[in-house]
């Protein structure tokens, strides 16, 4: 099944991309078929959108692809929109957690591509939890 595994590309400013990476494999083991891309200050949006394509090309593959970015409106969610005008056949959501990237790696090799996106949505809202307030309640 890996062989239809969806390739998922994180897309931030800074080193958040290289981070939160990290962290999921510091907790489900190394990933095939997951790459960074970092924003650095000095890209504009066309170095941006270059490096992402130089990204998927690392791929070597036909597999479908999830583009996750920090923020949205930001310049990596704008250089998806320029990825989407120029026909690329992407998913994207904004808003990067780790609840969310881990559960798109741990479900990526079962379910189609739109459903990830979902499962991303979902997890990426439900992981963020007043600690405080869940232990007064219990």
């Amino acid at each position: 099944m890996e062989n239809n595994m969806s390739n998922i590309i994180v897309m931030t400013h800074g080193e958040f991309a290289e981070g939160i990476v990290k962290s999921a494999e510091m907790i489900i083991g190394q990933q095939k078929n997951l790459k960074s891309v970092t924003f650095h200050p000095e890209m504009c949006l066309d170095s941006l959108v270059l490096e992402f394509k130089s990204k998927m090309k690392e791929f070597d593959n036909d597999n479908p692809c999830l583009i996750f970015v920090d923020l949205f409106g930001g310049s990596p969610s704008n250089a998806v929109a320029i990825l989407l005008a120029e026909n690329y056949d992407i998913q994207a959501v904004a808003g990067v957690n780790l609840p969310m990237l881990l559960e798109v790696l741990g479900g990526r090799s079962i379910f189609p591509i739109d459903m990830l996106v979902k499962q991303a949505e979902m997890a990426g809202t439900e992981g963020v939890v007043n600690i405080v307030k869940r232990f007064l309640e219990d």
